[in-house]
């Protein structure tokens, strides 16, 4: 009997052009173009592809565990298994040591230790590991004597442990002294003169004292002498692209100057990369894909017969995590630990929703922890290698990715390598390019950070900082150590994006205090109803965003009423909401009326109705609230006018 052909009444449509006919009727005459995606790398999306579009890239008949290796280093019978890592950064070793133990018997599957090392020249008392001790390089825990690693080698046991020591590799790798222990050592010079503008020790016994490790670590098969990473650029603001351009550069002249007889296979089975990952879904779902392209790429320079894989560790960063609604920050971390693992990553570290505020507790760990379980044991993203594969979104992604990233990564070669790019501020010049995009965007919401410049609790306060919490990682406190470098380079200042309006929110908050009052907004809603609660929604988000407390209405039927009822809550600011029509016959007589009461109030209006500019100005209009906006440069001249900042 013949099977019956489902969806036979329909012809397969290989082309676009009907697609587009229903597309350009929902533009309304708008270019296609307008609805493109364009990435801080430079290139343009469309918002779908077709498989015809993908036909052309090279790697798509290959299979999970093929070379290059795009579609995952495991085969394509094997589950996408991950290593759940678990970042300790607690101040006090006793500590440190607590949280490992409790780590490990709840899931964690290896420790990522991150040392606060302190240096500084000529203070022959000090007992830092180091040999001396004063300037902060990196939060974590405070290592006092060799005591203190071997408690948390103890504490790992056959587990995993991985190293961020920086500066003090060296003497850390010199504690461990077990060649059977598991894990790696973020042995990386290149982050150091990034993040510190010098080498503390030199550049040449700096390399002199990596290659020492590195060699060592061939001879421990359990253990990695260097892992290259790319968190320093991320948190600074890299784009995917140069995130990926950066680590293969860095890998070159790593390989070059400490491997240099060293095969590729030894030299790859020895390192690890550290890729940061943002929340751009999709993007860094391919961008994991291309970086394992891209090191296939360079494979075969070293050694055409090669087919050698490369380990890839993925972190979540901070640049996107916030200190209010700091709760959100777990569904970030979600989203980004998807990407990661849906791209194939090695092992996973989910640092904790709290970072920012305080050194993280049992549940903040517990939380973070959590995520990469749940995402194997519960979403069952463990059971299928490359689960991407075949979506022409993101085949499309993968190859335009890595044909930018592998340009960026040429020019940075012929113009010298990596070092030289630091060394002339080539990196650091191209990375503040794109912060200040990226600043750019947010500030003028153009780009959402949920909690922050988009739906604020602004009924939310500080969060209080516990008394055991580190202070932020200041860099500019080694100065004086590095002053006597042979050469000093501009730093790259990792960031939260979220910092500026934390600010304006703190002085907000310090104002009430001295003032033992909020600062109130509010919304003076009038005439058509669809465009004043519009606007309404509009102002509520832009004004919340510095802290102001907001009194909504359902609407007021004349000027005089709004008025009475604006001057009996005693509010400091108020933002008049309607269409532009309405504005003609209510917004000069509002402000008038509000300004005659109390010259000092602050009135915004939500829109920018052209011609009635300079005649609400006259009226005493004092800020036009709009997309157009550049919201931090409104809001801080409301704080202006009120007082709030001199």
């Amino acid at each position: 009997m013949e099977k019956e052909k489902l969806f036979k009444e329909f012809t397969p449509e290989l082309s676009k052009a009907k697609w587009m006919v229903e597309v350009e009727k929902d533009l309304k005459g708008k270019p296609y173009e307008k609805i493109w995606w364009k990435t801080y790398d430079g290139f343009q999306l469309e918002p779908y592809y077709k498989n015809f579009e993908t036909k052309d890239i090279a790697h798509l008949g290959t299979m999970p565990g093929q070379f290059p290796y795009v579609r995952g280093n495991k085969c394509e019978k094997c589950e996408n298994s991950w290593e759940i890592r678990q970042e300790i950064s607690n101040a006090d070793p006793k500590e440190a040591v607590k949280f490992t133990k409790e780590a490990l018997s709840k899931g964690a599957e290896a420790i990522d230790l991150v040392l606060h090392t302190k240096i500084r020249k000529g203070n022959s008392e000090c007992k830092c590991v180091a040999g001396n001790c004063d300037a902060t390089i990196l939060k974590g825990m405070v290592v006092n004597s060799e005591q203190d690693i071997k408690d948390i080698v103890e504490a790992v046991g056959e587990n995993g442990l991985n190293i961020a020591a920086g500066v003090v590799s060296k003497q850390i790798f010199n504690m461990l002294g077990n060649s059977e222990l598991k894990g790696s050592i973020d042995n990386n010079p290149l982050k150091e003169l990034a993040l510190n503008g010098a080498f503390a020790v030199g550049e040449e016994q700096r390399f002199s004292d990596m290659k020492n490790i590195f060699e060592a670590t061939l001879k421990m098969p359990k253990f990695m002498g260097l892992v290259i990473s790319n968190d320093h650029y991320h948190d600074s603001g890299a784009t995917i692209v140069q995130k990926i351009a950066y680590l293969l550069s860095s890998a070159v002249l790593y390989k070059d100057r400490i491997a240099k007889d060293t095969s590729i296979d030894d030299f790859s089975d020895n390192t690890v990369l550290s890729y940061s990952i943002g929340q751009n879904y999709l993007m860094e779902i391919a961008g994991m894909r291309a970086l394992r392209l891209l090191w296939s790429n360079i494979v075969k320079v070293y050694d055409e017969s090669s087919e050698t894989k490369i380990r890839i560790h993925a972190r979540t960063g901070i640049i996107n995590k916030t200190k209010y609604d700091a709760h959100v920050n777990i569904l970030r971390t979600t989203t980004e630990a998807m990407s990661a693992v849906i791209g194939g990553c090695n092992s996973l570290t989910v640092l904790p929703y709290d970072l920012a505020i305080n050194e993280p507790d049992s549940f903040s760990m517990r939380i973070a922890r959590n995520t990469g379980l749940v995402l194997g044991e519960e979403a069952h993203l463990d059971k299928y290698v490359d689960p991407a594969a075949g979506s022409y979104y993101i085949e499309k992604l993968t190859d335009s990715i890595s044909k930018e990233a592998w340009k960026l990564f040429q020019e940075i070669e012929e113009n010298g390598g990596m070092l030289e790019a630091l060394k002339k501020n080539t990196i650091q010049s191209q990375i503040n390019e794109v912060k200040n995009k990226r600043i750019k965007k947010l500030t003028s919401r153009q780009d959402s950070l949920v909690g922050t410049n988009h739906v604020p609790n602004n009924s939310e306060e500080a969060p209080k900082v516990r008394e055991t919490a580190l202070v932020e990682q200041n860099n500019d406190m080694l100065t004086d150590f590095y002053k006597n470098s042979e050469y000093s380079v501009e730093k790259l200042k990792p960031f939260r994006i979220s910092e500026i309006f934390e600010a304006m929110r703190a002085d907000t908050e310090k104002f009430n205090k001295s003032k033992g009052k909020k600062i109130t907004a509010f919304m003076a809603t009038m005439g058509n109803l669809t465009m004043r609660k519009a606007r309404a929604s509009f102002s509520m988000e832009f004004l919340g965003a510095a802290g102001f407390e907001v009194i909504d209405n359902n609407g007021f039927t004349t000027v005089d009423e709004a008025v009475t009822e604006f001057i009996n809550t005693g509010s400091e600011i108020a933002a008049i909401c309607a269409s532009d029509d309405d504005y003609k016959e209510i917004a000069a007589d509002f402000t008038k009326k509000i300004k005659a009461a109390n010259p000092n109030i602050v009135v915004a209006l939500a829109g920018y109705p052209k011609e009635l500019i300079d005649l609400l100005t006259a009226a005493g209009v004092d800020e036009f609230i709009h997309v157009r906006s550049d919201s931090v440069e409104t809001l801080r001249s409301i704080q202006k006018k009120l007082k709030v900042i001199e």
